[in-house]
């Protein structure tokens, strides 16, 4: 069962991912669009099919549509001539396509740029966004399925329609490569091409019923230089020309891949949005579910690929424990030293720490051991209990057990704690530990455990318990099992143990590799009767393990042998759910933060959820999504949590021994790895990766929202949001339109009832303002005339985001080397060009890109922007400016400079920065600076920003700021 994959061979690329929000009240009919054209994001559609019932006559480009689940209305591709029209475009492109979730490149290109050859690179709506795009509704009841037009011939002068039903989604997931049920298959050739076909159901990757063009898969291989896309049979023949509608990488190779195109068919109209009247209050905000970021934070330490011992086997990763005391993350494992991103190596061996904050190495914390470590756990008293294979430490004998300080990496003494194996060459190890109460449990082989408060070894096999309070082994809980527990979990309320194991007796009662124990006198709790996915336990030889377990509450997970991690309902130890990595391997820790179980794996390319038999999961499974060594579950459903989609891959195909959650939020994977894909490409991370959590705060509620209508328009304004960087403006139940300022206009509504709202760039919104409402008009009424402008109350005038993240800037790339007063305040910006930040290139979330010179990339971007205060600044406020450096920058305020990093002083336009950075790393530590009050002026004022790339070959720059209103 077992499958080694080396992965991130598929080239996944930088993707914008789309979010979705909450379903929205509705409003009155007064406030429902009139006319539903999908011309205007005002008169946006539910769907193509909607457009094309309201016209027939429509024809296919670029329409707005709009659901309750999207954050916005936005622009699509529809084809409305088509099979009868009504079909919106989800993805297209030649090879290179994606399997992540959140699919691939800019999501209005599909509506700007659908075909033709500069098309061939694929652009794929995220999955949230598709789902949106259903309304909700599941994707195995789109009544036509799903639609693939592709090329038929290298001209692209004639194409295929091939339609077929996913039986078993029913959310949208870009894992097409994935054996999955599809039904309802047709093939549909133009003339001069073999006669249509259909087929009910195919249980494989989309249609192979001939070896021409009755073959659809999507796939790859090292043919393909690993691209993914769509083929033909092996008689159907391609072209290396990159004008190709039928592209081989050799020049007329079989099964080439096709440009396809990637519709669905969603027949929503406005009278299935199904929403309700927001009230004159407003609406509540929401934010995105806590999760990390699926892209790796950027590194600074990774270990060796030498194990410490030599071995380099499955029980010889790099990294299997982690724990967190105080501000240090401690990794533990086989590793033979540590290297930095700088190039510096430490000779520091199986056990290390790091600054949960910086990052850095904890270089006060270096013990000395003998063996690999493969349990950490934090005690109450500050200590940091270790377990593993190691008999020595500081050159002190141990018997795989020891207590250290975990500033020092001292042998802490307080208790006189051992452990021993007594049986005939047994191996002594401390694999699992956890605390609960007043207990710390251990597990692992072993056959006996000695206290504080006696010489006295007692047996207690393969699980014992230490009381914290006297340092004594809790004689009544002494378990006896027949084989090594590898993971153990304990209730919060103190109620039950669960332990998972190569064991098949506990207490000389059945208990086959999964035991719950009650937590009085380690007795069983009640029979936990489970299937394996492929073998049973009845099975001669008796076949099987589990590697861990993990409490959640009502329920408990396990994951293990054959692929498998499954939710048990306790008390009956029933199985609620489970999902299986068929083309994967077996599940190997699990943790849960947040109501989040992050379960990771030796496994590959794809898990199905809900499936539980290995043969044939396919057949039983709700979705099915792309994973690669680690994955999330939501803890009270045990479904699949397809947001969290990192690609992490190894050096040798053992995968992840260990997941952790630090004090920040952040995610830690260690085990056999040695690349992770990072915002900016893969990176290095070797043994150990982190995922820092994406941002879940929502934006504060703009106020003051105010309506006033003049010469047939409605002029909405209202006051900033702190944080937010787009602002949605609502009319009845829907959003009408976006703005990056404060202030909105659009054709008048008798009665119109509006609302706005803040997003930010991770996609989290604030609540809503308070209703306001424009006149009534009658049609012998002359307009309302604007009222005069109120000033701003004094209070309110030096607080808050005086520029928010994302605002608009002038920019301009490579400024003329002698103009050095493009900084200065009486500097004009004529001829610049306009955009939102961040602005750069090469990084998903760019908002403006910046054009190419003759000699490539720019080596620097100048940034603009003026602003206007109507008073001096009180001299106990200061301006808080909040940048990156990347990768390097420096800030001018009214033509002074404020700050600089990684950049010489007075930088010439082409000067280099002096290093690299990271983006994400630069984003993660930003540069701020402090303006004082007598820099800044009463009346017009300037920020300058020179920003400068390392080369011209650098794949990624951008520029944001934010600048705060703070209290000196």
């Amino acid at each position: 069962m077992e499958f080694r994959s080396s992965l991130l061979k598929f080239g996944a690329g930088l993707l914008a991912v789309a979010t979705t929000a909450t379903v929205l009240p509705a409003a009155s009919a007064a406030d429902t669009p009139t006319k539903v054209d999908g011309k205007t994001s005002a008169t946006a559609a539910a769907s193509c099919y909607e457009i094309k019932q309201n016209d027939p006559t429509s024809k296919s480009g670029s329409y707005w549509l709009y659901t309750p689940q999207m954050d916005a209305p936005a622009q699509f591709y529809c084809d409305q001539e088509t099979n009868g029209g009504g079909w919106v475009m989800i993805g297209r492109g030649r090879d290179g396509w994606t399997e992540d979730y959140v699919g691939k490149g800019k999501a209005e290109d599909l509506a700007s740029n659908p075909d033709g050859t500069d098309a061939f690179s694929p652009v794929q709506l995220p999955s949230t966004t598709v789902d949106a795009l259903l309304g909700g509704k599941p994707v195995n009841q789109l009544s036509d399925g799903v639609r693939f037009a592709r090329s038929l011939n290298a001209a692209g002068t004639a194409t295929q329609n091939v339609y077929a039903k996913r039986a078993r989604q029913s959310q949208w997931s870009w894992a097409l490569r994935a054996k999955q049920q599809w039904d309802n298959i047709t093939f549909d050739n133009p003339s001069g091409y073999p006669s249509d076909y259909t087929q009910d159901t195919n249980l494989g990757n989309l249609a192979w019923f001939d070896n021409r063009y009755y073959r659809m898969d999507f796939t790859t291989a090292s043919s393909y230089s690993w691209k993914l896309g769509f083929i033909y049979g092996s008689y159907v023949t391609g072209s290396n020309s990159a004008s190709s509608y039928l592209w081989s990488n050799t020049n007329g190779a079989g099964s080439p891949m096709a440009f396809t195109q990637v519709y669905m068919r969603p027949q929503l109209t406005q009278a299935d949005l199904g929403t309700q009247q927001i009230a004159d209050t407003g609406a509540a905000g929401s934010s995105k579910r806590a999760l990390p970021n699926s892209y790796s934070a950027a590194w600074k330490w990774r270990t060796s690929e030498q194990t410490g011992s030599g071995a380099t086997g499955e029980m010889n990763t790099y990294i299997q424990a982690f724990a967190q005391v105080g501000n240090t993350v401690f990794t533990g494992g086989d590793f033979k030293n540590l290297n930095s991103k700088s190039g510096e190596t430490v000779e520091q061996s199986y056990l290390a720490g790091y600054d949960v904050n910086t990052s850095e190495l904890v270089r006060s914390f270096m013990p000395k051991l003998n063996g690999q470590v493969k349990a950490l756990q934090a005690l109450p008293n500050g200590k940091l209990a270790v377990g593993g294979d190691f008999t020595e430490v500081n050159g002190e004998h141990v018997n795989n057990f020891v207590v250290l300080d975990p500033t020092t990496g001292a042998i802490d003494k307080t208790w006189n704690w051992d452990i021993a194996n007594r049986t005939t060459g047994g191996v002594t190890q401390v694999k699992a530990m956890t605390v609960q109460g007043d207990y710390l449990y251990i597990a692992g082989n072993f056959t006996h455990v000695k206290g504080n408060t006696s010489d006295v070894y007692t047996f207690s096999r393969n699980a014992a318990r230490f009381n914290l309070k006297t340092g004594s082994v809790d004689w009544k809980w002494r378990p006896n099992f027949n084989g090594t527990v590898n993971g153990i979990t304990a209730a919060a309320d103190g109620s039950s143990v669960h332990t998972a194991g190569y064991f098949s007796t506990l207490n000389g009662k059945e208990a086959w590799k999964l035991a719950a124990l009650n937590s009085t006198d380690g007795q069983m709790l009640a029979p936990w009767n489970w299937q394996l996915s492929y073998s049973t336990k009845e099975a001669s030889p008796r076949t099987g393990f589990q590697f861990d377990v993990e409490d959640a509450g009502d329920t408990v997970f396990a994951g293990g042998a054959e692929h498998l991690i499954s939710q048990y309902a306790k008390g009956s130890y029933a199985r609620l759910n489970s999902s299986i990595t068929k083309s994967g391997g077996d599940f190997q820790d699990l943790t849960i933060n947040n109501g989040v179980i992050y379960g990771s794996c030796h496994c590959g390319d794809f898990v199905y959820e809900r499936g539980q038999t290995y043969m044939s999961p396919w057949t039983e499974n709700d979705n099915v999504y792309s994973i690669r060594l680690t994955g999330a579950f939501d803890a009270q459903t045990g479904n699949v949590i397809p947001e969290f989609n990192p690609n992490v891959s190894g050096k040798s195909g053992f995968g992840i021994w260990a997941n952790f959650v630090d004090s920040t939020g952040t995610l830690w994977v260690g085990g056999d790895i040695n690349k992770s894909l990072g915002a900016n490409g893969v990176q290095p991370t070797v043994g150990f990766a982190r995922f820092s959590p994406r941002d879940v705060t929502a934006p504060g509620t703009p106020a003051n929202l105010q309506v006033t209508t003049e010469n047939g328009t409605d002029k909405l304004s209202w006051g900033a949001s702190a944080k937010g960087s787009t602002y949605q403006i609502l009319r009845g139940d829907r959003v009408i339109g976006t703005s990056t300022t404060t202030s909105f206009e659009v054709p008048h509504v008798d009665g119109g009832r509006y609302f706005v709202r803040a997003v930010d760039q991770a996609g989290n919104y604030s609540a809503t303002t308070a209703v306001a409402v424009a006149p009534t008009i009658a049609p012998d009424q002359d307009p309302v005339p604007a009222p005069d402008p109120v000033d701003p109350a004094p209070a309110d005038a030096f607080t808050g985001d005086l520029i928010a993240a994302g605002s608009d800037w002038d920019y301009q790339s490579e400024i003329n080397e002698f103009d050095t007063t493009w900084k200065n305040l009486d500097s004009t910006t004529t001829g610049w060009k306009h955009g939102n930040a961040p602005i750069g290139w090469g990084d998903p979330s760019v908002k403006t890109t910046v054009d190419t010179t003759a000699d490539g990339m720019p080596i620097s971007v100048q940034v603009r922007k003026e602003f206007t205060l109507d008073s001096a600044v009180p001299a106990n406020k200061k301006l808080v400016l909040t940048t990156r450096a990347d990768d390097g920058v420096v800030v001018y305020v009214n033509g002074q400079e404020v700050g600089r990093q990684n950049l010489v002083q007075n930088p010439n336009p082409r000067r280099i920065a002096d290093s690299a950075v990271d983006t994400q790393f630069a984003v993660e530590n930003p540069l701020v600076i402090d303006v004082p009050a007598d820099l800044l002026k009463e009346g017009k004022n300037v920020i300058a920003v020179d920003s400068h790339s390392y080369m011209r070959s650098t794949a990624n720059n951008t520029f944001d700021l934010q600048a705060t209103w703070q209290n000196n």
